[in-house]
């Protein structure tokens, strides 16, 4: 059943469209929490409220490549994996049970256009925004400009122009959603520039560009993604897959150019995995000046990925995949989800989770050296017997087992916890993201220079987890003798926006607007966040 968003922003619309100047008078309302519970088992989650279970890989995190493979429980009593739309060919590109999420998920976007309507779904959630026509101007020459809207003042502007060299009409749309997230409430941080000045409302709207790049019924594709300070572009093949993805140079961050390769040829067989004809071959990543391919993939005869590695770290598997019958994983292991088994009971798409490798700690259970609780703030230093002389530049973290943001962020290995240094001593604690995830994090200042609760979701769990993040990568610029390797910056801000997009906004029950803001946070903290900054000030 398709959701419509148009209630969550209304209310929005009454309670958070204020004027500037009344920011620090205006209330933050909550948003309705999910209906049904959130669960977490093994490598995924399970959403009663859609009976569904789904596991979400990060492949590059610089650049938010993720794929989601869901099982979900039909009327049938059938739990099948889900594939991707056959409209959508840049979605499909990993394999059958996979759905690519390029930039996040952020493409995976439909418009669809009836007479003087206009649908924009969000494809990940199935929630709708229906803009109505309000204005249209026609130019002389041909095309013009139709002005759409919603109730809640979300819009969209459809320009068609004749292009003369081509003989034919040229048509792009530009969509903007009707929040404001300038507007907070009394005592909460606002958005600011680096000079510390308050961002306008209208810079910080999720903004899409639409052009008609797909192929077949289906053509309208997402081109850029972002706001009126930063976007992300997108160019697509002749087959409407994703073909380049580029992020513009901002601050310190130089531009940042992703090319996606696909196999022209299929060279898996019955016995070794290897390309499949159509399928993602590799990802390449340019970063000023720097050149590497940061993501393989292997597949079966069948096409079902198998293996993914990364080589500019080793030749050893980033994540190995094993499947039943039907398609649904059986055997998951990852550096972002861990080493599990599944076994789905018939008719249902909640799996039973058996780990394969090293035991999981229960979330939530008493930790040693956690903080007394989840409210405390500074601690004090640790010993100085605890501090090295050596250095620690290198891409080793000790303890060496915890070398990925995931250990430390979400405890998912024994030990791989401590004190960190951000803008003081701090320990950690358990923290509960809205969706019930528990999540290893600090008590420092919520989310910095942006509202802990945007548009009424509850960010801070999730900001207080990227702080800690942080802070294990900040110890090595003090000497402690426990760290995260300071190479692991964008895989902290990857953990971060896993805990918002896929697990906080899954806690509410309006979820596109909380997944959108989610980006425009995960792209804030990769140009503006530096680990070494809060080490620096301990």
């Amino acid at each position: 059943m398709r959701r419509t968003a148009l209630p969550v922003v209304v209310v929005l619309g009454i309670s958070l469209m204020l004027p500037q100047h009344q920011a620090l008078a205006a209330e933050t309302i909550d948003q309705p929490l999910a209906e049904g519970t959130t669960q977490d088992v093994g490598p995924g989650q399970y959403l009663s409220e859609t009976r569904s279970f789904e596991v979400t890989e990060t492949d590059v995190p610089g650049i938010l490549l993720n794929r989601r493979h869901s099982v979900r429980a039909g009327a049938d009593g059938v739990a099948s994996p889900e594939d991707a739309p056959d409209t959508r060919a840049d979605m499909g590109v990993f394999g059958p049970s996979w759905e690519a999420e390029f930039v996040g998920g952020q493409l995976n976007r439909k418009l669809e256009q009836r007479d003087n309507t206009i649908l924009v779904t969000d494809l990940g959630v199935n929630e709708t925004l229906q803009y109505k026509l309000r204005s249209s101007v026609d130019y002389p020459s041909g095309g013009g400009v139709k002005k759409y809207a919603t109730s809640d003042g979300s819009q969209l502007t459809e320009t068609s122009r004749w292009n003369e060299a081509k003989g034919a009409l040229e048509t792009s749309v530009m969509e903007v959603i009707g929040v404001d997230l300038a507007t907070t409430a009394e005592g909460d941080d606002a958005f600011t520039d680096a000079s510390g000045a308050p961002i306008p409302a209208a810079d910080l709207k999720p903004t899409y560009k639409w052009e008609q790049a797909g192929t077949g019924v289906d053509t309208w594709r997402v081109t850029s993604v972002g706001s009126n300070i930063y976007a992300t572009d997108v160019e697509y093949d002749a087959r409407g897959r994703v073909a380049e993805i580029t992020n513009p140079a901002f601050g310190e961050k130089p531009e940042t150019s992703t090319t996606v390769t696909y196999a022209n040829a299929t060279t898996a067989t019955s016995s070794s995995a290897g390309d499949y004809a159509g399928q993602v071959k590799e990802i390449t990543v340019t970063e000023g000046a720097t050149t590497q391919t940061l993501a393989r993939y292997a597949y079966d005869s069948s096409g079902l990925l198998r293996i993914v590695t990364n080589p500019a770290e080793s030749g050893d598997p980033q994540a190995t995949y094993a499947y039943d019958s039907t398609d649904r994983l059986s055997d998951v292991t990852s550096t972002t989800n861990g080493s599990w088994h599944l076994d789905f009971p018939a008719g249902s798409a909640l799996p039973g989770a058996t780990p394969t490798g090293e035991a999981v700690p229960t979330p939530g259970a008493a930790v040693e050296g956690d903080a007394p609780s989840p409210d405390s703030t500074l601690t004090d230093p640790p010993a100085a017997s605890e501090f090295v002389d050596d250095d620690l530049s290198g891409p080793q973290s000790y303890p060496s087992k915890c070398s990925t943001a995931t250990s430390w962020m979400y405890y998912t290995k024994s030990g791989c916890t401590t004190k960190v240094a951000h803008y003081g001593w701090h320990s950690p604690s358990w923290k509960k993201l809205p969706n019930g995830t528990k999540v290893r994090g600090i008590n420092h200042d919520h989310c910095t220079s942006a509202p802990d609760r945007p548009l009424g979701y509850d960010f801070r769990p999730a900001c207080d987890q990227h702080d800690y993040g942080y802070g294990t990568i900040g110890n090595s610029y003090k000497g402690y003798y426990k760290y995260l390797s300071r190479n692991k910056g964008l895989n902290v801000d990857g953990v971060f926006w896993t805990s918002l997009y896929t697990k906080t906004c899954n806690g509410y029950f309006f979820k596109s607007p909380c997944r959108s803001t989610a980006n425009l946070y995960y792209a804030a903290v990769t140009v503006f966040g530096r680990a070494k900054n809060g080490a620096k000030a301990t």
